[in-house]
């Protein structure tokens, strides 16, 4: 039996909560649920036509969401993010001066890739076609 059937939401910690939210409305294209004003130090943030969402804690630790990967030499992402138009987010991105481990994105019809970037904390995310 599994008493678990899906994640509910994702942690992630930053520096300053308005910054946060306001990159990632812009960048992800999720939008603040319930009350958020400059008083908060949390906000959930929640993917359009979707019950999952990003939970952003304004915290003063340097922790952040990331490993070295050593088998291939790089910073890990924690979180991959689904998009159907992998070349046109990390367009998308690039536009928007949002810092990513590949210049450029190339796919052949039907092939499955990703890339990371970095939000304004340094936290690792990716994002993935498959």
């Amino acid at each position: 039996m599994s008493f678990i059937s899906r994640i509910a939401g994702v942690e992630i910690p930053v520096s300053n909560l308005r910054t946060a939210v306001d990159w990632y409305e812009r960048v992800i294209g999720v939008k603040v649920v319930g009350g958020f004003d400059e008083s908060s130090t949390e906000a959930m943030l929640d993917f359009p036509n979707h019950p999952a969402g990003i939970y952003l804690v304004q915290t003063d630790s340097k922790d952040r969401l990331k490993f070295q990967n050593t088998n291939h030499g790089y910073t890990q992402s924690v979180i991959d993010f689904y998009t159907d138009d992998l070349v046109g987010f990390h367009n998308h991105l690039k536009m928007l001066g949002v810092s990513t481990n590949r210049e450029t994105i190339e796919l052949k019809p039907g092939e499955i890739s990703g890339f990371g970037f970095f939000d304004p904390d340094g936290n690792s995310l990716g994002a993935t076609n498959g």
